[in-house]
């Protein structure tokens, strides 16, 4: 039997308004998508259109010379950036004869694989199940002419499209008590703690680094080089050490302790069917008592990766600022694979972040001495960091912060 991996080809609209090299950053992080799915990634094409199709989305002229690159190099899958409705994955495999698939489906395709409880396999059928919903137009057109009378399912007149729609919303009822139900499960277990112990969650982009934290906080947890590794919640009980000073002898011997939860990583343009249907599971986010935000420091799109993880966590219900806003860390992870002068400069740009490597122990110390001086404590007002700003409001404070220090020089 054939074990290699089927190739395909990976493309992205370009519009007036889009870099080039944003683009190409986001047909990279496509290629790893791909191969986390099972693919082998061939070659990345730029499609610059000004206007969106409405039918194929991109220009049928483009589409064709992708069949005939695809025929060349014997591809048969097709992977966009985009997301695309049903009618337009349908106008695509139409004009090329390829199998189309878009970002938000392939995304969902690597959780299906990765699922492994009943809770995450209900998560991802939930989200899979509203993505088809809209998509079931068109994907029986062998069957729209319609069919009833007695004895036969749906009624008269009745068509199969509609049979269709209506056993899928059925199974997203069905799938939305019982994940109301397992909400009620986790709840439950989450009163069921040890009281006094402070909930740590950590956030962060996908392969970042976050369950290699947890084992080196818990000495639990299995880190695997894999985009969306974790999908189901894992929490285990973290050693913070004493707060005693043995030159002055102020302090208590009692071992401080918190609980810490991996959680599912975000990503850009993560499907909204998906933050929706593990909303239960983020909920483990939104009831922490503190956040560690885990970066990969040694990434390029860094910056971005982290607007990404602000923005998820406002879209999921966590409150950025004020009194009600979690205390939050920024931690720089991987900083092993950085020179010195790039660490130097992550310091400029993050002041207050931990610098640590997971994998090698180092800064550890720092993540849980802020730990142990911040938690459990009174809620202090929360204000937004640099890397939670927009791209205007960054540069705003950067004038502010000019103009500061001009004023104060003279």
């Amino acid at each position: 039997m054939d074990s290699t991996p089927p190739r395909c080809l990976l493309i992205a609209r370009q519009g007036p308004e889009d870099r080039e090299e944003r683009i190409q950053d986001h047909l990279l992080e496509l290629a790893e998508l791909a191969r986390s799915c099972g693919f082998e990634a061939g070659a990345r094409r730029v499609l610059r259109r000004p206007q969106v199709s409405p039918r194929t989305f991109y220009g049928s002229g483009q589409l064709e010379a992708l069949a005939a690159e695809a025929e060349r190099q014997e591809v048969r899958h097709l992977i966009c950036d985009d997301e695309l409705s049903g009618s337009q994955v349908n106008a695509i495999e139409k004009l090329t004869g390829l199998i189309c698939l878009d970002r938000t489906g392939l995304i969902l395709s690597i959780f299906e694989q990765r699922a492994q409880t009943r809770e995450a396999k209900a998560q991802v059928e939930l989200a899979r199940c509203e993505y088809e919903l809209p998509r079931l137009k068109g994907a029986w057109t062998h069957l729209e002419r319609q069919g009833g009378g007695v004895g036969l399912r749906g009624g008269p007149g009745e068509t199969q499209i509609e049979v269709d729609r209506r056993i899928t919303r059925t199974r997203i009822s069905q799938l939305k008590r019982e994940l109301i139900h397992l909400e009620q499960v986790r709840r439950t277990q989450r009163e069921g703690r040890p009281s006094g112990l402070p909930r740590v969650a950590l956030v962060g982009y996908t392969n970042a680094g976050k369950t290699s934290l947890l084992r080196a906080l818990t000495g639990e947890g299995e880190p695997r080089d894999l985009l969306f590794a974790t999908l189901d919640t894992t929490t285990r009980k973290a050693w913070l050490g004493q707060d005693f000073d043995p030159e002055t002898g102020v302090g208590s011997l009692q071992p401080r302790q918190c609980l810490v939860a991996d959680t599912v990583g975000f990503i850009r343009k993560l499907p909204h069917q998906l933050v929706a249907a593990f909303r239960s599971t983020l909920g483990e986010v939104r009831t922490a008592d503190a956040l560690l935000v885990v970066a990969d420091a040694a990434h390029p799109d860094l910056e971005d990766h982290l607007k990404v993880v602000g923005a998820t966590l406002r879209e999921i219900g966590c409150e950025p600022e004020g009194v009600e806003a979690q205390p939050r860390l920024l931690i720089l992870n991987q900083v092993d694979r950085l020179h010195r002068p790039q660490r130097l400069d992550l310091r400029r740009r993050h002041p207050g972040a931990a610098q640590i490597s997971a994998t090698e122990g180092t800064g550890l110390d720092e993540v849980r001495t802020w730990l142990r001086e911040l938690i459990p404590g009174p809620a202090q007002p929360r204000e937004l960091e640099a890397w939670e700003l927009s791209q205007g409001e960054t540069e705003t404070t950067l004038a502010d912060e000019s103009r500061r220090v001009q004023a104060s020089g003279t």
